[in-house]
């Protein structure tokens, strides 16, 4: 221990002791914070430029869905596309759906020359899944064609998703004038007549006045109008059902998809009269020009399956009053067992839902068949408008 040297004392500022410390280095983490604010705002407004610019984007070139009223055909009653719209879909498949003149789903000029064969139904017939050319209807024209080069037609698709008989009752004749089809193919499922089986009073307000609609106004008010138009509102529900698809499955996602298709029971039975009654309205329309394509279900992928489809209330009264009927169970069933189910899509439950490529082929396949011997029609000609 070293001698001779002595130590400072230690001296304490007790006045200070009260006092806030300032230190350089608090003074540079607030300096931090406040660029890291200023670049959070940066960041913020670059971010919501970037999605100004991408839903407006997706909206000229990708996901256009404007919707008009075609008074011609529908009165103001329902939505369809405006021409030369198109829409992506991709909640079950992932194919561009375009609208043409008169709420047709594939835009076409109508051809007074050659037999019309104008397809009607739900989202089964629209086919939003698949592109143009993969639809049964489009199908059945090329098919056809290539097949009769000298005996041409033309298929017109008029389905629209949601629709039941009540559109086709509604505006049917609508429909012949504008189109003046030689065929009428008009998919149908049990389901499609319960609302006016289970309405009888509105049935009967039908049968007595056949120019009664059966069905709402849906056009939208101006508030409603201007929203429902907001491109950024489009676009995050066009996102939201394209992406719906991904979702994990679970049982009620199962449950709706199958309801789409039908029903493995006969839920018209008891409801004969109701039913009749429908069938016979849509012959007053058509006469023998109308077919109906039978859009029944086939459950678990055809395991334990009947071979053939047992004549139910909707089959029966057809077969009464006269009306064809293309039944599709038995190639859907054969589909299933052979192991491809021709329904579901990858991004959903295979073997439920919409019709995928393989369910159009063999749709456009059973027309064809029915075609071959009752063939296309005579053209009809076009009213002229002044």
């Amino acid at each position: 221990m070293e001698t001779g040297k002595s130590e400072k004392p230690v001296t304490v500022d007790l006045a200070g002791l009260g006092r806030p410390v300032r230190s350089e280095s608090a003074q540079g983490v607030g300096r931090r914070l406040g660029a890291l604010i200023r670049l959070a705002v940066i960041w913020v407004a670059a971010g919501a430029l970037a999605l100004v610019l991408w839903v407006a984007l997706y909206t000229l070139v990708i996901g256009r869905d404007r919707t008009a009223y075609d008074q011609d055909v529908y009165e103001g009653y329902r939505l369809v596309g405006a021409p030369g719209t198109t829409q992506l879909y991709t909640w079950e498949g992932y194919a561009v759906t375009s609208y043409g003149d008169h709420g047709l789903v594939v835009d076409k000029e109508l051809n007074p020359d050659v037999p019309r064969l104008l397809f009607l139904g739900d989202s089964y017939v629209e086919a939003k899944q698949v592109s143009d050319a993969g639809k049964f209807t489009e199908i059945v024209q090329n098919a056809w064609n290539a097949a009769n080069p000298d005996t041409p037609v033309q298929s017109l698709n008029l389905g629209m998703a949601g629709q039941d008989i009540r559109t086709y009752l509604s505006f049917g004749r609508n429909m012949d004038r504008e189109f003046a089809p030689s065929r009428v193919f008009v998919m149908l499922n049990q389901q499609d007549f319960l609302p006016l089986a289970n309405d009888p009073e509105l049935l009967a307000q039908f049968q007595a006045d056949p120019t009664t609609k059966l069905i709402k106004p849906e056009k939208l008010g101006g508030l409603q109008a201007i929203i429902s138009d907001t491109p950024v509102r489009q676009f995050f529900l066009r996102l939201l059902l394209q992406t719906n698809g991904f979702a994990a499955d679970n049982a009620e996602n199962k449950t709706a998809q199958a309801e789409l298709a039908g029903n493995t029971f006969d839920v018209l039975e008891g409801h004969e009269a109701a039913v009749a009654t429908q069938l016979g309205a849509l012959r007053d329309i058509w006469g023998d020009r109308l077919v109906i394509v039978y859009n029944t279900y086939i459950p678990a992928f055809g395991k334990d399956a009947a071979p053939t489809y047992a004549p139910d209330t909707l089959m029966r009264e057809a077969e009464r009053l006269g009306i064809p009927l293309v039944n599709l169970y038995e190639p859907m069933l054969n589909a299933f067992q052979t192991q491809q189910p021709p329904r579901g899509f990858q991004n959903t439950t295979l073997g439920v839902g919409h019709f995928n490529e393989h369910g159009h082929q063999i749709i456009a396949d059973q027309i064809l068949n029915f075609l071959d011997g009752a063939g296309p029609g005579e053209p009809r000609p076009l009213e002229v408008t002044p």
